[in-house]
Formats: structure tokens, sequence, C-alpha cells
């Protein structure tokens, strides 16, 4: 790589840097172009240089989301281990990540959501259905009868886990994660989708039994 482009990354990089602390700070209406140049010490001029508007300045911030939140995933996901322990280690780590980075990414990917600029929320969509991809394919691989709609209730809640404790961390709420999502709550949710068919299946047959035992008594 030569040295000039090194350097217009390193720039690029230090505006994405400094574009996430206002966003921390004041959330989307904080960014503007001249606060980025401000605390880069550069131009307002030569931040157009690297990124056209606000709107691809943003872009740039959910790739680094992207790239932060799923590449770990796929390469969880591609190892040799059961179905059950990547799943686990997916969430933990989607968790874990989310938390070190205080919450930011869910706090910023829903107020992205909630500004309805297609530009932006598109980016967002990918992130979310690549995610949810992940999960709904650990769950078949787990339980390959498990049917529609207990699929899209247990990868729900999987991806809510890590934005419902995102929100609690940005409002200063004290929580014992070991304890609750990593001991307890997580691998009862596994279970329960390893177990899901056999469930309903069981019930299916005390039903069936039921009815015999009741034609049996009216012969």
């Amino acid at each position: 790589m030569k040295r000039e482009e090194q350097k217009g990354n390193s720039r690029q990089q230090e505006i994405l840097k400094e574009t996430m602390y206002l966003i921390r700070k004041g959330g989307l209406q904080a960014v503007t172009m001249k606060k980025v140049a401000d605390r880069v010490g550069i131009k307002e001029a030569s931040a157009y240089r690297y990124f056209p508007d606000k709107t691809q300045l943003l872009i740039g911030i959910i790739g680094g989301i992207k790239k932060i939140l799923l590449k770990q995933l796929y390469k969880l996901q591609a190892s040799d281990e059961a179905p059950t322990i990547k799943l686990q280690k997916i969430v933990t780590h989607h968790i874990q990540t989310v938390l070190k980075l205080n919450g930011l990414p869910i706090v910023f990917m829903a107020e992205v959501a909630s500004s309805k600029k297609l530009d932006l929320t598109k980016h967002i969509k990918q992130i979310l259905d690549e995610y949810r991809q992940i999960i709904e394919d650990l769950i078949i691989e787990i339980n390959p009868d498990i049917e529609q709609p207990a699929l899209v209730e247990y990868s729900t809640v999987l991806i809510g886990m890590s934005a419902s404790l995102a929100i609690q961390v940005r409002v200063g709420t004290k929580v014992d994660l070991k304890q609750t999502a990593f001991e307890t709550v997580l691998p009862l949710v596994i279970d329960g989708i390893a177990n899901n068919t056999k469930k309903k299946n069981r019930k299916k047959q005390t039903k069936y039994k039921g009815k015999k035992r009741c034609s049996q008594k009216r012969l």
C-alpha cells in the first residue's frame, strides 16, 4: 500500500472514530461534518474529501459496526464444534461485544432505524438479516424438525437478549451477566430449541392415547 493511501485510510478511521464519539455523547443529531472536522483537527472541506456527506459518513460507521458484530460470528459458525456450543458462543460473543462498547452499536442502530432514512436503514436491516440468518441456521442444525413459528420466536429471543442488555447498560442498570445470561437464560433457551419438537410430539401422543382409551371404553 502506498504511503498516501495509508495516510488517507488513517485519516478516514480517525474521522469515523470522532464521529462515534459525537454519537455517544449526543446521538445522530449531534453529528455534523463541521463538528467532526473540528474534533479531527482538519478543515470542514477536507472532511468532505473522505466522506461526501453525512449519510456516507454514517454508512461508514454502520460498516464498522457490521465488521465488529459479524466477522467473529461467521468464524464461530464455521467451526467444527457442536451446533449447541456454537450457538451459545455466538450469542455470548455478541452480548460481550455490545457490552464492551457500552451498548452503543445497538442504540445507534435503533436510532438510525427510527430516523426512517432509507439510505441508512437498509444497511442496518442487512446486518440484522445476516445475524438472524446465522442464528436460524444453527437453530435448524440443532433441531431440523423445528417449525417456522418456533424458529422465528427463538431467533428473536436470542437477538433480543443483547438489545435488552444494551438498553440497561445505557441507562446505568447494573446486571450480573454471568448469572442471568450466560449460565442461566442462554442454556435454557438452547435446551428449549433442542427439545421443542419432542415436547410437541409427546403432547400429541398423550392426546392420541387419551382418545384411544375413550374409544375402547365405548366398545
